[in-house]
């Protein structure tokens, strides 16, 4: 018995220490809301993805690469007009500013997400990385939608 009041008392002294712990705060800098997969034809190798990735640190934080079991690669991209003509480029990171968020959507920043492992259809859900400078990272799950419209017209703060 006095074991087991032993094993108690270490317990709850560990709870008290957790949610002050640097991982804990890590987690919690971090939020991404909204997150969805635009539906593609089965015979596309390449889908979008979109999301809110706010930062409630008092620090930037960068964003340095995204991952899925699903996909073979994920890259992040920046779309915009040149001249009149959209293009897309790959981005190697994306600063997501002290207390401030960043918007991944149609025709800004958003993912492009190569190879899936089967073909994906509305409904589905999947398994996203976001993996940060400062090691932590963020897994979120993340829908299939068919897009209504390339219309949105979003951009960055």
């Amino acid at each position: 018995m006095r074991n087991n009041k032993l094993i108690f008392i270490i317990l709850l002294s560990l709870s008290n220490i957790a949610p002050h712990s640097a991982f804990a705060n890590e987690v919690q800098d971090i939020t991404i809301t909204g997150a969805w997969i635009s539906e593609a034809p089965p015979t596309v190798s390449t889908l979008a993805a979109y999301a809110k990735i706010m930062n409630q640190s008092n620090e930037k934080k960068i964003l340095t690469s995204v991952s899925s079991p699903t996909f073979t690669r994920i890259e992040l991209h920046l779309s915009k007009l040149v001249d009149g003509m959209a293009q897309m480029k790959k981005q190697d990171s994306l600063m997501i500013e002290a207390e401030n968020y960043i918007e991944l959507s149609p025709g800004a920043y958003h993912l492009m997400l190569f190879n899936p492992d089967r073909p994906l259809k509305a409904g589905d859900n999947v398994i996203i990385h976001f993996n940060f400078s400062d090691g932590s990272s963020s897994i979120i799950e993340a829908p299939v939608k068919k897009r209504i419209s390339d219309a949105h017209n979003h951009h960055h703060h």
